[in-house]
């Protein structure tokens, strides 16, 4: 069979569910005769519900690579997804979008790419275009990134991406951190998840004299960042940092969300050192205030957890000083 004829037949079955696979690797071996043909079936095929055998050709293209591949990986990435009244169409063509802006992280040499990146972070986010970025360490996204945050779909690529950018995006994730998106006098729920997660990442790059001046977050109104400041301040703040974190802890044992009590006392059991003497404290306040460590309701007594966390705590000190 001729090339150009084998090339059809392959073309053709990419739209086969059976078939679309091996034809994709029958067409990754013919190299750079597959490119045009693998174009120009992204260009006349219409954007469906069942987005894989555009996948498979966008798949295909970052594979191959060359400029004809670029083009048409731009081409897809930055369609005006907004036009498909669709909703199901849209969905399914964004998937194919985010992957053809994946792939333009395969292009590091090329301008192009960079700079249709740099456009598509404009745009709606993307998980490929986390990705891309992530790929490119490209610490100019990040300002843009940490916004993404509040966007559920994505936030996990965007972290992932300004991560691999190391310590160089604290500043950005600082300025960020200040900002509090607000609708009717209150901040937004997305807002709150973003500073949230900015604390988060923060416990992964941060330096202590970078996270100077952060306690006043342990007085935050949201739980999420108050409770991630707690985090971030235990594990890379100064002595004084950590004392006020290590109170600011205590208070989420009374919380109502078992997760977040069962959470809270593992991180005090690992700072024990820090918290001893005002777990102490509290836990005579309550003796005194009549407070008893049993009851008849499902839900543990504050008391009955802070005994706990002392007789572990002191249980961990007394090994450590063993095996000293």
């Amino acid at each position: 069979m001729f090339p150009r004829k084998a090339i059809s037949r392959l073309i053709r079955e990419l739209r086969d569910p059976r078939l679309g696979n091996q034809a994709l690797l029958a067409l990754l071996t013919k190299g750079d005769e597959a490119v045009p043909a693998l174009g120009e079936f992204l260009r006349s095929s219409k954007p469906s519900s069942l987005p894989e055998p555009r996948l498979l050709a966008v798949e295909g293209l970052s594979i191959l690579k060359g400029q004809e591949a670029l083009e048409a990986l731009i081409e897809v990435a930055t369609e005006k997804l907004g036009e498909i009244s669709d909703p199901v169409i849209r969905f399914a063509e964004e998937k194919v979008a985010s992957r053809a802006a994946r792939g333009l992280a395969d292009f590091p040499d090329e301008p192009r790419a960079r700079e249709t990146l740099l456009f598509l972070l404009e745009q709606k986010p993307l998980t490929g275009t986390a990705e891309a970025f992530e790929k490119a360490k490209d610490f100019s996204a990040i300002s843009r990134l940490a916004e993404w945050l509040e966007d559920d779909f994505v936030a996990e690529a965007a972290r992932r991406a300004i991560v691999a950018c190391g310590p160089v995006g604290v500043p950005a994730l600082l300025f960020s951190l200040r900002e509090k998106h607000e609708r009717y006098g209150t901040e937004t729920g997305m807002s709150q998840r973003r500073r949230a997660r900015i604390l988060s990442i923060l416990c992964e790059l941060a330096t202590q004299d970078s996270i100077e001046g952060l306690e006043y977050l342990l007085a935050d109104p949201v739980d999420s960042v108050r409770w991630s400041a707690v985090q971030l301040l235990l594990e890379k703040g100064s002595a004084a940092q950590q004392q006020e974190a290590s109170h600011g802890a205590i208070e989420f044992l009374d919380s109502v969300d078992s997760f977040t009590r069962s959470e809270c006392e593992e991180l005090l059991v690992a700072y024990f050192g820090l918290a001893r003497e005002f777990i102490e404290g509290e836990i005579h306040r309550r003796v005194a205030s009549g407070e008893s460590e049993k009851n008849f309701e499902p839900r543990e007594t504050m008391l009955a957890i802070l005994l706990r966390i002392l007789r572990r705590g002191n249980k961990a000190n007394r090994e450590t000083g063993r095996r000293a």
